[in-house]
């Protein structure tokens, strides 16, 4: 686990920009007094992202494939197959608010403290996932994939759950706290590339929008009729993973997130491959 945090640690800080090569080397300096670097001195130009333009039809596609990983994440966590039965959801935290709360107002009145412990540090994790995201991608800009950002933002989401693997391998609850991190991470990548049109772990908001527009639909109100079909279609993927997942980790039990960690680094890999053979421009 010392590997997997300089790991961790180092790609998080290369994807914000914190670290730059040979930044411990002197360069050397040519005759007229200019200095000369292996990497270039980066400027304006350099530092501008490469973006690559993503319609609504491929946005809501990544967010059903995601939202698809994020219900098998959950489920895996939930079905308590998992470190001798505890569960926990690792796709949202508004359960774990509450939980917190009776844990503290329990732990006043006498009780031990590990319930609002346990739910203030998954909270805390959930939270923290998508601060990694804001941080590596600090100015997102609608339907449009930063890939120089995307890229490393989901190598370290990748390597979260694969971390939450190896803990649940181990039947150490502390898995929950990396499955969260990594949730937490995709759901603000998603909700801020779409306006909040594809949020790929949390659906208490979609569950609410989805019975909004039922009901202006209901009373002829059609003009929200195209967003209900996508957030129905990204919800609907959510239960399904949900829904083949229980049968996965009865058969596979904690492989089941090494399977969800290599579904976020296909789509670093394919935000790279896609990329090259488009129009990706440069801010």
């Amino acid at each position: 686990m010392k590997l997997f945090s300089t790991l961790f640690i180092s790609s998080l800080a290369m994807a914000t920009g914190l670290s730059t090569p040979n930044a411990g080397k002197t360069a050397p300096v040519d005759a007229s007094g200019t200095l000369q670097t292996v990497f270039p001195i980066p400027t304006k130009e350099t530092e501008k992202p490469k973006l690559m333009s993503i319609s609504q039809k491929t946005a809501v596609g990544m967010g059903m494939a995601l939202a698809f990983n994020a219900g098998a994440v959950n489920a895996a966590s939930l079905s308590g197959l998992l470190a001798e039965g505890t569960k926990m959801g690792t796709a949202a935290v508004t359960g774990a608010w509450t939980n917190s709360a009776i844990g503290a107002a329990s732990a006043v009145q006498g009780a031990a403290a590990s319930q609002f412990l346990f739910n203030t540090k998954c909270i805390v994790s959930y939270i923290c996932g998508a601060i990694i995201s804001g941080l590596v991608i600090p100015e997102p800009k609608a339907f449009e994939i930063d890939v120089k950002k995307t890229v490393p933002l989901f190598t370290i989401g990748s390597a979260l759950l694969a971390a939450s693997g190896i803990f649940a391998g181990a039947s150490n609850a502390k898995y929950f706290y990396f499955a969260l991190l990594a949730c937490g991470l995709q759901n603000s990548f998603t909700s801020t590339l779409t306006a909040n049109l594809c949020r790929t772990s949390h659906f208490t908001g979609i569950s609410s929008d989805m019975g909004t527009f039922i009901g202006q639909v209901l009373r002829g109100n059609m003009s929200q009729a195209g967003r209900l079909k996508n957030i129905a279609l990204i919800a609907a993927s959510f239960w399904t993973g949900g829904f083949l997942s229980f049968g996965w980790t009865k058969t596979f039990g904690h492989k089941v997130l090494f399977g969800a960690s290599a579904v976020h680094l296909a789509f670093a890999a394919w935000v790279a491959l896609k990329s090259r053979g488009s129009d990706a421009k440069t801010a």
